[in-house]
């Protein structure tokens, strides 16, 4: 435990390491939502009117309009992929905190403060709510940190963007007296009495060994310390057993607060070990003394802070907003359009000029000057006493005031600097109101170049806040009870948290919703908000719808139900129902509630025919059949008739092959017949010369023929 002597010296080491910084911020705040002439630059100067013609204004309204139109997305995903119930349950409760009204103002403040000066903050806490039954459960809430520049000192060790490597951190609060007999009597149950009677000197006044003035006599304002301390501590987790065999994991300092009512319940310890820890100590301390302490939930310093430009500069930390570098150039402008109106105001009007002589005797008619000159005409004289004729009409006018030329040229450039270094939005030279939808996209996105360093910061601290709330979550939502969650499309669901179910198969008690010893990484996007999101799909459903509409009809018809769906409007629930049921009886779109669910039965079941309709599609059927035997029978007549057909040209065919083998035939016989005869006239001539010869032997005559031949 930390003793008021540490609380203060922690304090001031932070107090003092940013001390520069802080100063510098605090210049940024004030000359950004005050006043533009509250210093020392301009406090002395001369003019009589002194304008604020703030071009800065209108760049930070840009910055801040894009940080809450591209909202941070959270998404909580458990190191157990077997646990996806927890992280469901996790998502919808940081959904439903996160629209309550007080974390919308701290995210905003937040934000708006780092656009400003640089930096801002908000706390994280738990609190108990009742409701109308009586039951007190606690919930996890977020306040501002307003001012936090000067409110919230930080472990000067710390480096990182959300100073989660930061060992404590002190937030100051200013009360009244009566705050803060108030305040003690909250803590403490004791009354320090009237003002008068209470001893202001018990305070830590400034001395040398602090820095910081935790009473400001003047204004009667006494400072409050919330100081968070972080410390690594050794405990004992218990795994307790109830009588059907489900194990529930238990800190020992939690044990301990809950011992009866888990005896009483039948939890028997089945395991124990060994642990170190994070434990975070929230003291409240006063300059006098220590009025409370006790531990919070969860292992994070319950503060997140966001940037806006930050960097490190010998070992020092600095950070600046949107108004830093735009100051110098802004109040060039002031004193620029300032001087102008002063020449303009103090400057006398131009008049004529006239000699004595000239006007001699009629000087009133000249005095007055606006609406007490009143004479219908004024006179003149033509000559002198002593008959000298005078110029008719002033002899001369008197000169305006002349503006320097340098201040005219400059006042234009002391705008386009201011624009250098903060844009203040489209530029008009641009800003056409015919331009195309991506036109402008890609214009807008040029300009989110200038905040997104802003939206990176952001992203980086709501990351933050997710991984304390989680941390604290597991802590507060430690016992079944009803719950709301909310779901990303803005729609809220009951749940109830450490739900017990059996399981059908095994008969075992299972509970369900348990992140007691869950352990998550959480993401963060940048992104439009739903309702851009949900427009941008809608256009989308309207294209795709008219693109497919002569391609099929079927699909448009499911386009435009859905985008149906996705209207909103006045007197809209009902056809917004409509399209919903008909999506769902598509089977495009899943059943959710039971009364969807019911709805698709009964639609399956009246799908289903009565007696008397299956009878009748039955005769049907039957007659479909005799219509298709008698196809099919004329598809086989066809057929055979085809098959006929055929046969026949093949007979046809094989006929002429039999006639012309015929031909082939006689014509071979024919001229056998030939052969034959000629075969037998050759013997004949043989013969007869053979009877003509004389006999002589055989060899010889061989040898005669052969040499005839």
């Amino acid at each position: 435990m930390l003793e008021l002597k540490d609380i203060k010296r922690l304090h001031d080491k932070a107090y003092i390491n940013g001390q520069t910084t802080r100063e510098r911020a605090a210049d940024d705040m004030t000359f950004y939502w005050v006043t533009q002439w509250d210093d020392a630059l301009l406090g002395d100067s001369s003019l009589a009117y002194r304008g604020e013609f703030n071009v800065l204004r209108k760049a930070g309204r840009q910055i801040i309009g894009d940080l809450r139109a591209n909202p941070i997305q959270i998404d909580f995903q458990p190191t157990d992929d077997d646990r996806e119930d927890g992280a469901d349950l996790i998502d919808g409760l940081y959904l439903s905190d996160d629209r309550v009204n007080t974390s919308l103002e701290s995210y905003e403040n937040a934000s708006a403060e780092a656009v400003v000066c640089g930096v801002g903050a908000w706390e994280l806490y738990t609190k108990y709510v009742s409701n109308r039954a009586g039951n007190k459960n606690q919930v996890i809430r977020r306040r501002p940190i307003y001012e936090a520049n000067n409110k919230c000192f930080w472990d000067p060790n710390a480096k990182s963007l959300d100073k989660s490597d930061a060992k404590y951190v002190s937030l100051l609060t200013a009360y009244s007296y009566d705050g803060y007999r108030e305040l003690i009597k909250e803590e403490t149950g004791k009354d320090i009495g009237e003002k008068e009677n209470y001893n202001f000197s018990s305070f830590a006044q400034p001395e040398h060994s602090y820095t910081y003035p935790w009473v400001q006599s003047q204004n009667e304002v006494i400072y409050v310390a919330s100081f968070y301390h972080k410390k690594k501590v050794k405990d004992k987790v218990f795994t307790m057993m109830d009588p059907l065999g489900q194990p529930l994991m238990l800190l020992e300092s939690d044990l301990v607060d809950h011992m009866d009512e888990l005896i009483d319940a039948g939890y028997t310890i089945d395991e124990e070990r060994k642990i170190t820890r994070w434990q975070v100590t929230k003291y409240i301390a006063s300059g006098a003394q220590i009025i409370s302490d006790y531990v919070i939930a969860g292992e994070n310093l319950p503060v997140v802070p966001t940037y806006g430009e930050r960097a490190f500069v010998e070992d020092e930390e600095h950070y600046e907003g949107v108004t830093r570098l735009a100051k110098d150039p802004q109040r060039l402008r002031n004193f620029q359009l300032s001087y102008l109106a002063d020449i303009t105001s103090r400057s006398p009007r131009p008049k004529p000029i006239f000699y004595p002589e000239q006007i001699l005797g009629h000087e009133h008619m000249y005095q007055e000057n606006g609406a007490d000159s009143n004479f219908p005409y004024n006179l003149q004289n033509r000559t002198t006493i002593n008959g000298e004729q005078l110029p008719i009409g002033p002899v001369a006018q008197m000169p305006e005031q002349p503006v320097p030329t340098s201040l005219v040229a400059s006042i234009e450039l002391s705008k386009q600097a201011v624009e250098d270094v903060a844009n203040p939005g489209l530029p008009q030279d641009i800003a056409d109101p015919d331009l195309s939808g991506k036109a402008v996209n890609a214009l807008q996105n040029r300009l989110d170049q200038q905040s997104i360093v802003y939206q990176q910061n952001l992203k980086h601290a709501k990351r933050r806040d997710a991984e304390i709330y989680a941390s604290m979550a597991s802590s507060v939502y430690d016992a079944p009870r009803k719950v709301l969650l909310t779901l990303p499309d803005g729609t809220t669901k009951s749940s109830e948290v450490m739900e017990s179910i059996q399981d059908e198969e095994t008969g075992e008690m299972l509970i369900l919703n348990d992140i007691t010893n869950m352990e998550f990484n959480v993401f963060a996007e940048i992104g439009p908000s739903y309702s851009t999101k949900k427009e941008q799909t809608i256009e989308q459903l309207s294209s795709m719808a008219a693109a497919v509409a002569q391609v099929d009809p079927a699909l448009m018809k499911l386009l435009i139900l859905k985008q149906a769906t996705l209207i909103d409007g006045v007197a809209f629930d009902d056809i917004r129902d409509y399209a919903r049921k008909q999506l769902i009886l598509s089977g495009v779109v899943e059943p959710e509630t039971d009364e969807e669910k019911e709805m698709v039965a009964q639609a399956q079941q009246g799908q289903q025919p009565d007696p008397m309709m299956v009878a009748a599609q039955a005769e049907n059927k039957k007659a479909d059949a005799q219509i298709m035997r008698e196809q099919r029978q004329a598809q086989v007549d066809q057929a055979k008739a085809q098959n006929d057909q055929g046969k026949l040209q093949i007979d046809i065919f094989k006929a002429e092959t039999d006639r012309a083998n015929v031909e082939v035939a006689a014509q071979k016989a024919g001229a056998d017949i030939e052969f034959i005869k000629h075969k037998s006239q050759g013997q004949q001539i043989d013969n007869a010369f053979k009877i003509t010869q004389p006999t002589r032997s055989n060899g010889s005559f061989r040898a005669r023929v052969n040499q005839t031949y």
